[in-house]
């Protein structure tokens, strides 16, 4: 159990390099700041890919522990919704009192943005991190799809032909809409997640589980080759990182500050962008050339992360969950449904607890 809060702290640094990324390379790009380029943080937009590749261990995971596709989905739709409709909601009236000029959206867009299925229909998003959450979706939509065919113990075959999707999308055919649904851009780094988890807790032939990570890896390097080479660079630290961590190395990111960005890194996410830059908009002329412009929003964002995750999030996650609990009557023997049986799940995975 120790050595997987590595994961929650990893979420909080890449939470973070999100943030400081928007906060300089996007908002220079989309509005112009006044201190130096050398502050800038382009890399920063890799910590999305970081996120799917945990939430591909996690979800993995999860998928061994329940009892039906409709409790995965359940869970995955309260651990979701309730703060992003917060953050959606504040995030749509702070644009539309202050103004964000070419990021503005319309009320119907705003009901649209409501299912997180916005990007299915080409509909705007209200903040631009919400792109990632229909990645989510069609990965969890995949995965209980496998879930309730039996077909998990078959996850190599699986992997293996969304490798090959993956780089026919990339590189040779764009496959339209298809790649949309199929997650055929970010497949790779949600594949590599489960592999990890593979090998962390000895599931399948560990020689063929490296093998095809390594695959995943170099599929990952092809797309970030497109980029140029220090964006491989960066690919190969996500993969090398997150090696470390499963093998006991990172124990020194299990600390205070870390957990705690990592406790509230989803409402971070949800919230920093747009409202952030509105910030920045308002307090910017106080700063002059000075890179501590983002020090507000930041803070700003933190706080309110923190509030939403306490007091909103975790509350409602509770309550909805107690309220499933008693109109659910219906008990099946936990992985009956998914071809995983009890003996099959590692007991280390077993004692994962908060995912």
């Amino acid at each position: 159990m120790q050595r997987l809060l590595f994961l929650d702290s990893l979420r909080g640094l890449a939470a973070l390099a999100v943030v400081y990324f928007h906060y300089t390379s996007v908002y220079r790009h989309l509005y112009g700041h006044s201190f130096s380029e050398h502050y800038d943080f382009d890399f920063g937009l890799y910590g999305v890919e970081f996120f799917f590749m945990i939430s591909g261990f996690v979800i993995f995971l999860t998928l061994s522990r329940i009892s039906s596709a409709r409790d995965f989905l359940f869970n995955r739709a309260v651990r979701l919704y309730p703060a992003y409709i917060v953050c959606l909601l504040l995030t749509f009236g702070c644009v539309q009192y202050f103004g964000l000029e070419g990021l503005e959206t319309s009320f119907s867009d705003m009901l649209v943005n409501l299912t997180m299925f916005q990007k299915a229909v080409g509909v705007p998003d209200v903040d631009g991190v919400y792109w990632s959450l229909f990645s989510e979706w069609m990965f969890y939509l995949l995965m209980v799809t496998l879930f309730v065919f039996r077909k998990l113990d078959k996850m190599l075959w699986v992997g293996a032909a969304w490798l090959v999707l993956n780089v026919i999308n990339m590189h040779f055919v764009h496959l339209g809409y298809a790649a949309r649904l199929l997650n055929l851009y970010h497949g790779v780094f949600f594949y590599s997640g489960i592999l990890f988890y593979m090998l962390y807790t000895g599931t399948g032939r560990r020689t063929i589980v490296q093998l095809h990570l390594a695959a995943a890896f170099v599929v990952a390097l092809s797309l970030f080759a497109l980029e140029g080479w220090a964006d491989m660079i960066v690919a190969a630290l996500l993969y090398g990182v997150f090696y470390l961590g499963i093998n006991g190395r990172l124990e020194f990111l299990v600390n205070r500050p870390l957990l705690f960005l990592g406790s509230i890194s989803y409402a971070l996410y949800l919230f920093h962008q747009y409202i952030g830059f509105i910030i920045i908009n308002q307090t910017k002329a106080y700063f002059g050339d000075s890179v501590l412009v983002i020090v507000p929003p930041l803070v700003v964002s933190i706080v309110c992360a923190y509030l939403i995750t306490q007091y909103i999030e975790q509350p409602a996650v509770k309550f909805l969950k107690s309220k499933y609990k008693h109109f659910t009557t219906r008990q099946v023997p936990r992985g009956a449904e998914s071809g995983f049986t009890s003996r099959q799940i590692p007991e280390k995975s077993k004692a994962v607890s908060g995912l």
